[in-house]
């Protein structure tokens, strides 16, 4: 009977009368104990169909919550997906939305997913949802942006950056502090007019260098003044981060919306060349509600976003896996209908302080691609990234932080990272400067019907568990040439005959395993 126990499974110990317990299970409750107890034998599948028993019986959060986790212990990744989708259900509708946000971030990278795109479209409908096109909006596109530190200006006012950030971009950022009248400047008015000699829009971090309560109309008109008088397209941030604990703004909701609101006046009434930007850390989002200060009060959403070998520097706590788009996912969808969205910081590291010498180039080249090309291809309405040139193992800036937490997020003179990078120079829909005239080409999803006037020029967007070691593309069987790296662009001829035709992308893993297969099924017109 002993060895019975440790070679059946449970189908079998079950048809054999054999068991794991006195009797078959017959509620949900005995079928969930019976998964329990599988899983300590270390039984994986018996594990699973037990817990699907007990989900049928019973789809609570936990039914489906215990089944997910063993599906993916078995590498069965859309089984677990679609059960963590019935568990953040379950949770969602029983009022628990911090368990289901915490089970969304838990299984999001396991969400495997591939989809089409025509980059060449001749027309760029905007979203569905989308009310207006907010101050300093590009119709279409996406503006690229960088950060610009203290040496960024040069003896001659001009800007000075290193390649290939020195391409000429669309937007710059620096951080500035909102001091007392008469304490220091009042605005970094030698930065903007580089900023402006540049032909680019100035992105200012103002982070309030005194309490909440402290900063009036009187404390801000200088700042307005003086960026009134700049002549400058200006993306102003006031207090970013503020769902953030550790910033002084954050400690007051209440307070926190009526200064932005206040804010927003004075520079509605003096400095109309200023458009505001409500930026929120990605976490802690069950409390952004509390601290939203009005869709009148504020022009464009934003959010500070970082791919990071680690956690917080926890080495406990990897982030080789997190895809930056679901990261940004919960902002977009919250905001992306009434306000433009902009990545207000990016940065991916290829060296973590969390592990010394260890190269993470890779990783840092892949996690660009995924958010610039992702945002391009799925995010509509994000419509500027700025890129965090900062070493923060050297950096002064960052010096009391904790080692294990520096990350080298330079861009420069890391190579694969500036390939990724110049991929977007140049390359609808990315825009390298502020004054383009609409509308730009942006991509569009596959459609099932279209006329080919010329060569159409494709691209596939692909989110795997694993960095897939093989991509193939298919048209009505036969092979055709793809790109190695995200967007994975491909391109058709224009002599493409009419009728129904069919294009598979199948991306596949180092043991050759299929990660995610796609089809596509289009009618070309005369």
């Amino acid at each position: 009977m002993k060895a019975a126990l440790l070679k059946c499974t449970l189908t079998l110990c079950l048809s054999a009368g054999v068991g794991l317990s006195s009797a078959p299970p017959h509620t949900a409750d005995q079928w969930y104990a019976q998964g329990q107890q599988e899983l300590r034998a270390g039984h994986l599948q018996a594990a699973a169909t037990a817990f699907t028993r007990a989900a049928a019986l019973n789809p609570s959060a936990a039914n489906w919550r215990a089944l997910a986790d063993v599906n993916v212990r078995l590498n069965d990744l859309q089984g677990a997906t679609l059960a963590y989708d019935r568990a953040i259900a379950g949770y969602r509708s029983r009022g628990d939305t911090v368990t289901a946000r915490a089970l969304e971030t838990l299984a999001a990278p396991y969400r495997q997913d591939a989809a089409l795109y025509v980059l060449n479209a001749a027309s760029t409908p905007a979203p569905i949802c989308q009310r207006a096109v907010a101050k300093f909006e590009p119709a279409t596109g996406v503006y690229l942006g960088t950060y610009v530190d203290e040496q960024g200006v040069g003896p001659d006012g001009a800007l000075r950056l290193p390649a290939p950030l020195n391409a000429g971009l669309a937007v710059y950022f620096r951080y500035f502090t909102l001091r007392a009248p008469g304490i220091g400047e009042a605005f970094p008015a030698r930065f903007a007019q580089a900023v402006k000699r540049a032909g680019g829009a100035l992105h200012v971090a103002l982070e309030p260098g005194l309490p909440l309560r402290q900063i009036t109309e009187a404390t801000v008109t200088p700042f307005a003044q003086a960026a009134a008088t700049s002549g400058v397209p200006i993306f102003l941030r006031f207090a970013g981060e503020f769902n953030d604990p550790g910033n002084e703004w954050s400690r007051d909701p209440a307070l926190y919306r009526a200064k932005f609101r206040m804010v927003h006046d004075v520079m509605a009434r003096i400095a109309p060349n200023v458009a505001m930007v409500w930026m929120v850390m990605p976490s802690r989002l069950d409390v952004l509600d509390s601290y939203f200060p009005g869709d009148d009060a504020v022009d464009w959403v934003g959010l500070s976003l970082y791919s990071v070998p680690f956690q917080n520097g926890d080495r406990a706590q990897p982030g080789l896996r997190v895809n930056p788009l679901d990261v940004l996912d919960p902002i977009y969808r919250k905001y992306a209908c009434q306000h433009p969205i902009q990545v207000s910081e990016y940065a991916s590291a290829h060296r973590s302080g969390a592990a010394p010498g260890v190269d993470y180039t890779a990783f840092a080249a892949q996690k660009m691609r995924e958010l610039y090309w992702g945002a391009a291809l799925k995010y509509p309405r994000l419509k500027n990234i700025n890129w965090l040139n900062i070493d923060m193992q050297s950096s002064a800036f960052v010096q009391p932080r904790a080692q294990s937490r520096r990350n080298d997020y330079h861009l420069p003179g890391v190579s694969a990272k500036e390939t990724a990078f110049r991929e977007l120079l140049g390359t609808e829909p990315f825009r390298v400067s502020f004054t383009v005239p609409d509308p730009v080409h942006v991509p569009q999803p596959f459609p099932a019907r279209l006329q080919l006037r010329e060569p159409l020029q494709g691209a596939v967007w692909l989110k795997t568990f694993d960095v897939p070691a093989k991509i193939a593309l298919t048209l009505d069987g036969q092979p055709i040439p793809i790109a190695s790296a995200l967007p994975f662009r491909f391109t058709l001829p224009a002599s493409l005959g009419t009728g129904p035709h069919t294009l598979n992308v199948t991306a596949s893993g180092q043991d050759g395993k299929v990660l995610v297969n796609r089809v596509q099924t289009f009618e070309v017109q005369p």
